[in-house]
């Protein structure tokens, strides 16, 4: 498993031969960028603001399966402390069901809206979270199905996992836009046929090995 440093720009592997940089600031959060290579070389020296697709918590699952190496010949992001303020806290578990009544139906347990909010969180410096949770520093409001146009930039507090976030990164090179599938699902948005990976994934109905990891 690679090893953590604070500032270290990684390439990860995704499938179908894509690669994806990261970079990695205080533990366990990635930075990771809209810089993607089909070889794994880059023609790129310095990364910067513009290049960031988004930053999230990873477990040592994630870090461990995945196909990781240094990128040593890349600058990264510096003074990255206060890019990624506000956060979403996802809701209680519950039942969903996407495509229903269509061969691709899926029915699943996952996070839901109800106890949803939106936080301010320093993921910086822990002190600084002094709500009673200690997990961040003020509650913003309750977030509903109404708010997803202006949360959607936000992401959730979760710590992503090996190949979750995997298919995440893939479908953000494929559609060529930084893209949530466990946000759309939460905010229960239109769910494209493009996101079924991800929900055989996350329903359990088909081996990974299946589905290309």
């Amino acid at each position: 498993m690679i090893s953590w440093k604070e500032n270290k720009i990684i390439s990860i592997q995704l499938r179908n031969g894509v690669y994806v940089l990261g970079q990695m600031i205080k533990k366990p959060y990635l930075i990771f960028f809209k810089v993607y290579s089909k070889d794994g070389t880059w023609n790129i020296d310095t990364l910067s603001v513009d290049d960031i697709l988004f930053c999230h918590a990873v477990t040592r699952q994630f870090l461990k399966l995945s196909q990781i190496k240094d990128v040593k010949s890349i600058q990264g992001l510096e003074d990255h402390g206060q890019l990624f303020k506000f956060w979403i806290i996802s809701g209680e578990f519950e039942r969903m069901t996407f495509w229903k009544g269509t061969k691709n139906e899926r029915t699943f347990i996952t996070a839901g809206l109800h106890n949803c909010l939106l936080v301010e969180k320093d993921i910086q410096e822990d002190s600084k979270n002094t709500h009673l949770s200690g997990i961040y520093k003020k509650e913003i409001r309750k977030l509903t199905v109404k708010d997803y146009d202006s949360v959607k930039a936000y992401e959730l507090t979760t710590i992503e996992i090996y190949p979750n976030l995997n298919e995440r990164l893939y479908l953000c090179y494929k559609l060529k836009k930084n893209v949530d599938p466990e946000k759309d699902i939460m905010f229960r948005q239109q769910i494209p046929l493009e996101y079924k990976t991800y929900l055989d994934i996350i329903s359990g109905v088909v081996p990974l090995s299946d589905l290309g990891y």
